[in-house]
């Protein structure tokens, strides 16, 4: 069919593709690879009851990190919203949804699943190049699951047209020769008749920039039209840290990104499609769509927390405020308004250009995000500060960085031993009664309690009064003057925040405070937010203390950061609880400056002089500028109502590297000098950007000073790591009554890392250390495993043999328990009511003969659960996979032959380890696999124990005669371990081995071998035999190592 007259085509000149430009396409091709990836990823974990439709397309399925699958799923969310609009709106012509540049992608099959409805009268055309699109179309046609949806499918359709039918076509042609384009499809529909939606997923921006605009001019001229661009830009400029990775990404791919060069912002891209030929134009960031209710609702938003743990937080706005999306009309429907806060320059503050020093860091020493500032002095009296914990290039760390002038030379002293290492906790520095550490998580599900004191009298930590709830992300403060602390919001686990506010008073503990309702409809529960005290009184007539301050920012339970900056007050009588109230300081949530301080994961840094300092961060509208990286108030207490921002500044020197204010710890040193330590962040699949340095920046004229002229110190500056070992737990008397040297243990924590092949995996093996895997798929038991889905598909009355304690603590050795046959109803209502309940299933025919099998045991069950396929190597050599389901109880120590990998499914739980050189101080008896000393009370010396905390979708991988004992952390635990062969076959002892525990041949006959021995000297005296049995047991340690 012939193109209508009617139809005028813009020619758009395209020269012959030369063999490097050739060779340049086939790498824009395999950029789809990692793309359907990554959308596969988000398929199966973000819709688990949808059909599958990238997994056709992916060999092998990967899960990817969690921030990878939120910013794919946002991508995917509002393409596919976009295309939704379109076909649900009311039209007499045929919809034709083309997909630019569409690789795998999968969003005809999800229209038709999501929308059947509004598909009728639809068409969809997928277009690419010749050579990938051949590809899809032999998976499409060899797939029933793909084709049997837009059946029948014709496969020689004619010139371009590599597949067609009625509902679904696929062109191969290369979209800059949009002439061929156009002819193509001219042979499908009847362009003049029907109504188009172009999507265009980040695929033309590797075209070069005039063929791009060709495409867009073209498709503005296809009768009644609409545009959806989702594509790369640079709002704050190429020379932003998360903009310098992500092209340094692109390019080193050899895939540069053009577009975005010549329109770098959603103002750029507005201007585009409309020189275009596009009349109605609206271009966001994806950051600017997460926030608004029009593209995702705050119930979606909120939903999300429940697929899978997330607290990249700035990262996820970083990916977000770098992407944009387009929706363009070549007629005019009217667009819903946006909010445009216009700045009046009136109220704007002055931007000032201080002086800035920077010390750069040495290999990876100094480099750290996520910490929290230790302020400590050295022997001289020196103020230094230690970036405290937090997140290192591999994993936590569990030690703090010290930083000082640079010509300090003196000691530091600090104990230690201290809290075990966390991220996200707060540090509140108190200058007369030490600084108290409050709170952190391990994993966003994971939070925690305790809290430290570190004495500045003795410099060492001192265990503090823990938190009702565990906490992080949580904002505090000093009150004031005095000893005492506040602390607002903050998270408890993946997704609940925080509604409440404490203080804590030495002495007392932490209090919660009494909030009037008035207050609570003003104050939404925040986490990550700036909280400031800046001033105290007595209440007029009375004795009671009252301070003020203010909180601004932070992000919301739907995922938004709060739009407020709210004035409090704090209330203290002698009698009763403390009372907080709150109170607006902006009179719209749109008004400027304040709305600047709007930030989430900011640092605010309350000085001596009253003033405040507030550093990176993010915005309500995605990054922080550049001119606003750092803000001044000068002395905000003395008018709370009408709190403005004095200055700001951008973090410029020539020479050294831009930082990213994200995951910073800051400290005030000297009057007028601002720190700034560590930081950096993850830049989505692009890689890790870490400041480079130590940033130290003088503050005289942000608070409207002027410089004298006096000597210059040198600028702060990494000075040396300390590391910090958990607080030892206490020592307790041996069955001699024998307590023991009081030196402490030493706790090594298991390190937890990613497995992406079967040789990453396999090469753990050959380490023989244990690990935590994190981030791997194991089906999806993680999300349905609860007691009531367990009990229908196991089956109420079926039987199961259990452990009934007595004691929390079970003892194999003394059989402080009893091994109870219960209804699987009855055992899991007493699990989750509390109860001493413990199932290691067995086989379910031959439970004395053979190892348990899920798949045979469980049948119901076994289809929810899988091995990544990373760990191949477990599942050609497994012996047994049990389901073990906890209650309140701990596993004694013991340990298994064999090698095996711990899955844990619902709930969390601590693993105690200990290397098999420890044997021989854990009171093991002769032949005996298990051990009644309780080594989660106490801790024999000399021996080197490792611990984890596991969460739902961790691995544990414990290597063959690691000696371990566990406790719950949750009420309840399910978890799957699947135990196998990582030695020679012929090591194994032969014979039956129900629990992989039987010891090894050679040990087996080792000990008949010394009964052998033992009863040869029988017939010679005491003292005779026990010289010699001595001098043999000599030789065989000295052959230990031989």
């Amino acid at each position: 069919m012939d193109a209508p007259a009617s139809v005028k085509t813009p020619r758009v000149k395209v020269k012959t593709r030369n063999p490097k430009e050739l060779a340049q396409d086939e790498l824009v091709m395999q950029t789809n690879s990692s793309s359907i990836m990554s959308k596969r990823s988000v398929e199966r974990i973000y819709y688990p009851h949808e059909p599958h439709y990238f997994r056709y397309f992916v060999s092998k399925f990967q899960r990817r990190a969690p921030l990878i699958n939120r910013g794919y799923h946002l991508r995917l969310h509002v393409i596919d919203l976009s295309v939704r609009r379109f076909l649900e709106r009311p039209s007499d012509k045929t919809k034709v949804v083309i997909n630019l540049g569409c690789g795998s992608d999968v969003l005809p099959w999800q229209c038709m699943t999501r929308y059947p409805d509004a598909c009728r009268n639809t068409k969809f055309v997928d277009i690419d190049f010749p050579d990938l699109m051949m590809k899809k179309r032999t998976i499409v046609s060899n797939t029933p699951e793909l084709s049997s949806v837009f059946a029948p499918l014709d496969t020689n359709a004619g010139e371009h047209v590599l597949l067609k039918s009625d509902m679904y076509s696929q062109i191969g042609c290369d979209l800059r020769k949009t002439t061929d384009v156009e002819q193509a499809l001219s042979t499908i529909i009847n362009i003049s008749e029907c109504t188009f939606m172009f999507v265009a997923e980040v695929s033309i921006t590797y075209m070069e920039t005039e063929g791009a605009d060709g495409v867009i001019k073209w498709a503005s001229s296809l009768s009644q039209a609409e545009f959806c661009l989702l594509e790369q830009i640079l709002p704050d400029g190429a020379d932003h840290p998360f903009a310098e990775t992500m092209l340094s990404h692109f390019n080193k791919l050899k895939t540069p990104i053009k577009s975005v060069a010549r329109y770098p912002t959603t103002e750029s891209q507005d201007s585009r499609f409309k020189n275009l030929g596009w009349s109605d134009v609206e271009a966001i960031s994806l950051w600017q769509a997460w926030t608004d209710d029009n593209w995702i609702s705050a119930s979606q938003r909120r939903a999300l927390d429940h697929v899978e743990p997330f607290d990249e937080w700035e990262e996820f706005a970083l990916f977000a405020s770098h992407y944009c999306v387009v929706i363009a009309r070549n007629s005019a429907l009217g667009t819903v308004p946006t909010e445009n806060t216009v700045a009046d320059p009136t109220r704007q503050p002055r931007t000032v250009s201080p002086e800035i020093m920077f010390h750069p860091y040495s290999g990876i020493a100094g480099k750290r995000r996520f910490g929290a500032t230790l302020e400590v002095r050295d022997e001289l009296g020196e103020k230094v500060y230690a970036n405290t914990f937090g997140l290192g290039t591999k994993a936590r760390l569990k030690s703090c960085d010290v930083h000082a002038y640079d010509s300090s030379k003196s000691e530091i002293r600090m104990g230690s031993v201290g809290p075990s290492n966390r991220v996200c906790h707060a540090i509140v520095n108190r200058p007369h009664c030490g600084s108290l550490l409050v709170g952190g998580r391990t994993s966003p599900t994971i939070a925690l309690r305790d809290c430290w004191l570190f004495s500045t009298e003795q410099s060492k930590w001192l265990p503090s009064d823990d938190l009702p709830i565990p906490l992080y992300r949580h904002a505090v403060a000093q009150l004031g003057q005095s000893n005492m602390t506040i602390l607002i919001g903050g998270k408890s686990d993946g997704s609940t925040v925080f509604p409440g506010c404490l203080i804590h008073r030495p002495g007392f503990g932490w209090i919660e405070c009494e909030m009037s309702e008035k207050s609570r409809s003003i104050y939404q529960p925040v986490f990550g937010a700036m909280l400031v005290s800046d001033g105290s009184e007595l209440v007029p007539g009375t004795f009671t203390p009252r301070f003020r301050g203010f909180l601004a920012g932070g992000l919301r339970e739907d995922g938004t950061i709060a739009r407020r900056l709210l004035i409090w007050w704090l209330e203290l009588p002698a009698d009763g609880k403390p009372t907080i109230f709150f109170m607006p300081a902006m009179e719209r949530a749109s008004e400027e400056p304040q709305l600047s301080l709007c930030r989430f994961g900011a640092s605010a840094l309350h000085r001596q002089d009253g003033s405040v300092v507030v550093v990176g961060g993010i915005q309500h509208d995605g990054i922080v500028p550049r001119d606003e990286e750092v803000l001044a108030m000068k002395n905000p207490g003395a008018s709370p109502f009408k709190s403005t921002i004095n200055s700001r500044c951008a973090l410029t020197l020539e020479g050294a590297p831009r930082p990213l204010l994200v995951g910073t710890s800051v400290a005030s040193a000297d009057p007028e000098l601002l720190v700034i330590m560590g930081g950096g962040a993850t830049c989505f699949s692009m890689g890790t950007y870490w400041n480079q340095g130590c940033y130290t920046l003088n503050l005289i004229l942000m608070l409207g000073g002027s410089y004298s002229i006096e000597e210059q110190r040198s600028p702060f500056g990494f000075q040396r790591s300390i590391d910090i070992i958990n607080q030892p737990l206490a020592l307790k008397p041996d069955f001699n009554g024998y307590l023991g040297p009081q030196q402490p243990v030493s706790i090594s924590e298991i390190p937890r890392i990613r497995v992406d092949t079967e040789d990453d995996f396999e090469n753990i093996i050959k380490a023989g250390r244990p690990v935590v895997i994190e981030g791997s798929d194991l089906g999806p038991c993680v999300q349905m495993w609860s007691g009531a889905y367990l009990t229908e598909k196991v089956g109420p009355q079926r039987k199961v043999v259990v452990h009934e304690a007595s004691s929390p603590k079970m003892d194999f050795n003394s059989k402080n328990f009893s091994y109870v046959t219960k209804d699987f109803d009855s055992f899991m209502s007493e699990v989750e009511n509390g109860g001493k309940q413990y199932l290691r299933a067995l086989s379910e025919e031959h439970p004395s003969d053979q190892p348990a099998s899920l798949k045979s045991d469980f049948p119901t069950l076994a289809s929810d659960f899988q091995l990544p396929p990373a760990l191949e190597f477990v599942s050609r050599n497994e012996h047994s996979s049990v389901l073990r389901i906890s209650g309140q109880v701990n596993m004694w120590l013991h340990y298994d032959v064999m090698a095996n990998v711990y899955c844990q499914i619902s709930g969390s739980k601590t693993l105690l380890l200990f290397p098999p050189s420890d044997v021989s101080s854990l009171s093991f008896g002769p032949g005996a696999s298990s051990s009644s000393l309780d080594v989660l009370s106490f801790l024999p010396p000399s021996t080197h124990p490792h611990t984890a905390i596991l969460s739902p979708g961790d691995i544990l991988f414990l290597p063959p005669l690691w000696l371990h004992a566990t406790a719950p952390i949750t009420p309840s635990g399910v978890a799957v371990n699947v135990f196998f062969r990582s030695l020679e076959s012929n090591s194994y002892a032969a014979g039956r081995d129900v629990y992989g525990n039987r010891d090894i041949a050679a040990y087996e006959k080792g000990r008949q071998d010394v009964a052998r021995i033992a009863n040869s000297f029988s017939k010679v005296p005491a003292d005779v035999r026990g010289f010699y049995m001595r001098r043999l047991v000599d030789d065989l340690a000295g052959s230990i190592n031989g």
